[in-house]
């Protein structure tokens, strides 16, 4: 399964305006999942061993994140199955801000980094870590630093009761809308990510500010897919609480030739406030679950690809190249920013494991 890279990130208006400048995500990662060929006797991953994310994303050409994620493991043991290892997840990244007159021209002018906890039952903890981000005074732009807090739980690595124990026990229904139709599909075999109370940090420049996500990302092992449920992102603006309702779907794709090429992708239809149906919808005719994955181009939407050239192991990854394109439609910066925030390093470990 590919489940949920890591952080992106949505603070902006819920009015759309068609004069917005174009907004995207652009860029590329690289992973070595070290955990799954540096093992012991047992198939444990060995004391110390990471999986290691390399990221360089732009962003609007406002921003450009570049540096690296690494992911300790939980490793149980010993004759009481105890904690070894706890899991954590570290990150060491540069900002860089783009002269909007000279895309080419670029000034680094903080970071972000820290050390998110994950305990037992794959909680992240950013309430417990130290991941911020920290910006320099450079020129009249002041400083500032913002931490990431809050709450993602995640699929557990051990059972154990808590937070995600119901994960398998209830069908789930999604819904979307379709050309004025509502498509619901019905997912049995399931993750999920589910969000409480978790603040995005916000920057590096003050337009981008903090921003509150609840709700759940959940994957659907059946058809290879993520989708949103009740997921909401509010924030400040103008001195109004606003909030954002995220939709839609990320569908994972692999070519027919993977075994050998290592080629697959996820297709993003990530939509914004997303219109509710219309009395016309009463009386259209019914769509098929292919309808689901539908894109559609007149809504705010987040669409496009990122695409996987994996070294494989049998049926495992141990390593990736990614390549990043991913196009805002009637999107706002601060929106295709906090995407990207929640999305890329965020949900870099769920999105990207098997």
């Amino acid at each position: 399964m590919r489940i949920l890279t890591a952080l992106i990130m949505m603070a902006a208006t819920c009015a759309f305006a068609q004069t917005n400048p174009p907004t995207f995500i652009r860029g590329g990662m690289s992973m070595q999942f070290n955990t799954k060929t540096q093992t012991d006797s047992s198939g444990k991953p060995k004391l110390g061993v990471t999986d290691n994310y390399q990221v360089n994303v732009n962003v609007c050409n406002s921003t450009i994140f570049r540096g690296g994620i690494s992911a300790t493991p939980l490793v149980m043991g010993g004759m009481l199955n105890s904690v070894q290892q706890p899991s954590s997840l570290n990150f060491d990244m540069h900002c860089d801000v783009v002269n909007p007159a000279n895309p080419a021209q670029t000034k680094e002018v903080g970071r972000i980094y820290g050390i998110v906890p994950i305990d037992q039952n794959g909680v992240y903890r950013f309430d417990d870590g130290t991941l911020q981000i920290a910006i320099n005074q450079i020129g009249a732009a002041h400083d500032f630093t913002a931490k990431f807090k809050g709450l993602a739980a995640g699929k557990p690595p051990v059972k154990a009761l808590g937070l995600m124990d119901t994960v398998h026990k209830a069908v789930m229904d999604v819904s979307k809308q379709v050309n004025g139709k509502t498509v619901t599909v019905q997912v049995k075999k399931y993750d999920l990510m589910k969000f409480q109370n978790f603040v995005l940090a916000g920057g590096p420049v003050q337009i981008y500010q903090d921003v509150t996500v609840n709700g759940e990302m959940i994957y659907d092992y059946d058809r290879g897919a993520w989708y949103f449920k009740d997921l909401t992102i509010s924030y400040m603006d103008n001195g109004r609480q606003l909030a954002d309702r995220i939709s839609g779907s990320i569908l994972w794709v692999e070519k027919p030739d993977r075994k050998t090429t290592g080629l697959g992708e996820y297709d993003f239809d990530v939509r914004v406030n997303e219109p509710a149906p219309g009395e016309a919808s009463v009386f259209a005719g019914a769509a098929d679950e292919a309808a689901f994955f539908t894109s559609d181009a007149t809504i705010p939407c987040l669409t496009g690809t990122m695409k996987y050239k994996d070294v494989l192991r049998g049926d495992a990854t141990i390593a990736s190249n990614v390549t990043i394109d991913l196009s805002g439609n009637k999107l706002t910066k601060q929106q295709a920013m906090c995407l990207c925030k929640l999305l890329v390093f965020s949900a870099i470990v769920p999105m990207n494991s098997d």
